[in-house]
């Protein structure tokens, strides 16, 4: 009797981490979609709301006077209202600023609160910055700082050693000098290019995939569980998806996508095109004349140089968990997203 006991105890123990998944299994109650907030689907979320909270206070409130309050989610706030250009030397604002005109912050301005600019504006060095929307162009000089986010209309074009925040996003271009940092970007482009006028925006995409020497034509539809390696001119036609590294030295053409456990890496070589997406569990390293159909996704590291991705009407997605690194003549169109360390090198 005391054995038939004994087994029924441990069968009870043996079944009780069960009963919640079966509990749920039967009688859902967490079956709802995950939200996805509205800043993770809009790239220029925070610019946007800050405009229509200014617009819906002057609607309510109205403001005539130069100074006034706001209320924002955290209470109320004051504001300076200017009704012309405004131009500042080594001063610090403890309020929120709106500037119909243009802004001019020359040396060791501190922008403690929220600003909004209807014109262009011009940050210059060690200027430091909580967070700004700009209606048209932004110039941020050498060493100032964005510490929350940045969003202009026009194009925004950051100098050598700026911070660029949490987010900086434009509905223009978005230039990127050397020694540049960041978190989140979105542009259209997003730029390293030293001279700007040579962005065809994606224009000639049709003439940069065909290799008229290729030694190797290939079609893959299984998984390769080892290291693979392309010296010779290559087209590939589906998916490549490989357990380990993959290495590209020269032409090469990919009619799909690519998934490796391993890194990836394309080093100096010319005319090779991405028609899919690119993934890695771990890093990848691409320099040369390549351009990217899809999107670049990494669980490590990413480094660029000489890099197009996406085009003018197609906008798509660069992100690595711990650091992204953009050398020269990089173009993206779309986002650039890093949970660790940004940098222009």
């Amino acid at each position: 009797m005391n054995f038939i006991i004994l087994i029924l105890i441990f069968a009870f123990f043996i079944f009780l981490p069960f009963v919640p998944g079966i509990i749920e299994l039967l009688a859902p109650a967490d079956d709802k979609p995950l939200p996805v907030k509205d800043y993770s689907r809009d790239a220029r979320y925070f610019g946007g709301s800050f405009r229509r909270i200014l617009k819906d206070s002057f609607q309510r409130d109205g403001f005539e006077k130069n100074i006034s309050e706001i209320k924002l989610s955290s209470g109320l706030e004051k504001i300076e209202i200017i009704s012309s250009d405004f131009n500042s030397y080594e001063k610090k604002l403890d309020h929120m600023l709106l500037v119909s005109g243009n802004l001019t912050a020359k040396h060791n301005s501190n922008f403690n609160k929220e600003i909004y600019i209807k014109g262009n504006a011009y940050f210059g060095n060690n200027n430091i910055i909580r967070a700004a929307a700009v209606d048209k162009n932004v110039e941020i000089n050498e060493t100032a700082k964005i510490i929350r986010w940045l969003d202009a209309n026009g194009g925004i074009k950051a100098g050598e050693n700026s911070y660029l925040g949490i987010s900086a996003s434009c509905g223009e271009k978005l230039q990127l000098s050397n020694g540049c940092r960041f978190r989140r970007l979105f542009g259209n482009p997003i730029l390293t290019l030293q001279d700007t006028s040579k962005v065809d925006y994606g224009l000639m995409d049709s003439e940069r995939t065909d290799i008229n020497n290729a030694s190797i034509s290939t079609y893959f539809n299984e998984i390769i569980n080892e290291d693979m390696r392309y010296d010779e001119p290559a087209i590939i036609n589906g998916n490549l998806i490989i357990n380990g590294s993959l290495k590209i030295n020269n032409e090469f053409t990919i009619n799909g996508d690519i998934k490796a456990g391993g890194n990836i890496t394309v080093k100096n070589a010319k005319n090779v095109n991405f028609l899919g997406n690119i993934i890695s569990d771990k890093t990848i390293r691409m320099s040369g004349n390549i351009k990217v159909y899809g999107n670049i996704f990494a669980q490590e590291e990413i480094e660029l140089e000489g890099v197009e991705v996406g085009n003018i009407n197609k906008t798509k997605s660069v992100i690595s968990k711990k650091k992204l690194i953009l050398g020269k003549n990089v173009a993206i169109y779309g986002f650039v997203l890093t949970e660790g360390i940004g940098i222009v090198g």
